[in-house]
């Protein structure tokens, strides 16, 4: 069986890929419930506020082009509304439309039902109705928001420190470990611990670059396989830098 590097010769970690993946998905996740918040807001503001009106549709646009299975491309057109209140206000915004371009166009002067804030300026081309079906979600969305943000800013941490850092680190110390005919850097190091939980920590005794023997954690993270291997030789290589070191090894 070939051997693998374990330590600051493994360039890839099976934690630190978990941490990568872990820390994209709560950044989107994040931001879409932050969105659903914003959104409820909208829409219960609408709710408390919100008046019908008949707006009138005076422009169509075309808004997009996305691929079909009939053609090179299928066209979305918008009817672009107008509504004035009594006051002076203008409300605006689009409605989607049924069919091609000229089928769109007819729809040029006709009526549609919207909802508006009389308070402000903000309009949605829709009902009562609908607005009463989806309001209230304020405080759930919320608390998603909250909850997400929590957990991002600690995947954050994990992701900066045990990935973006480890590996930066891992890499000067790996660089120190090539010119050992020069700095004789590379020494064997006395495994006195480990402490196993969903990750692996070691503990090892060794002569800093001083010559003064330490006994320190190694900051890196081992599997439950990696950290039995190094448990069961005792001795193993590492490359002392500065306050913390590297484990340099390989194993089946």
């Amino acid at each position: 069986m070939a051997k693998r590097d374990i330590g600051i010769k493994n360039s890839f970690k099976i934690y630190q890929a978990f941490l990568t993946a872990a820390f994209v998905a709560f950044v989107v996740l994040t931001i879409i419930f932050w969105i659903y918040y914003r959104s409820d807001i909208f829409i219960d503001n609408l709710y408390y506020n919100g008046i019908e009106v008949e707006a009138e549709i005076i422009d169509v646009i075309c808004t997009d082009a996305t691929p079909d299975s009939t053609s090179s491309s299928s066209y979305v057109y918008k009817g672009v509304y107008l509504y004035v209140s009594p006051e002076g206000k203008e409300y605006s915004g689009t409605h989607t439309l049924p069919g091609g371009e000229k089928y769109a166009q007819t729809f040029i002067g006709t009526k549609i039902t919207i909802v508006i804030d009389p308070t402000g300026t903000d309009s949605i081309d829709s009902s009562m109705k609908y607005v009463s079906s989806t309001h209230g979600k304020v405080s759930f969305h919320f608390t998603l928001a909250c909850v997400f943000t929590g957990l991002l800013c600690v995947a954050a941490y994990l992701f900066l420190y045990r990935v973006v850092y480890r590996n930066r680190l891992d890499k000067k110390i790996l660089e120190r470990a090539n010119g050992r005919f020069v700095s004789n850097c590379v020494r064997e190091g006395e495994v006195t611990k480990v402490l196993k939980w969903v990750v692996c920590y070691v503990k090892v005794k060794y002569q800093d670059e001083s010559g003064a023997t330490r006994e320190r954690w190694a900051r890196a993270w081992f599997t439950h396989k990696e950290v039995r291997f190094l448990q069961e030789k005792k001795t193993i290589t590492i490359v002392p830098y500065k306050n913390t070191y590297g484990i340099l090894e390989e194993m089946q």
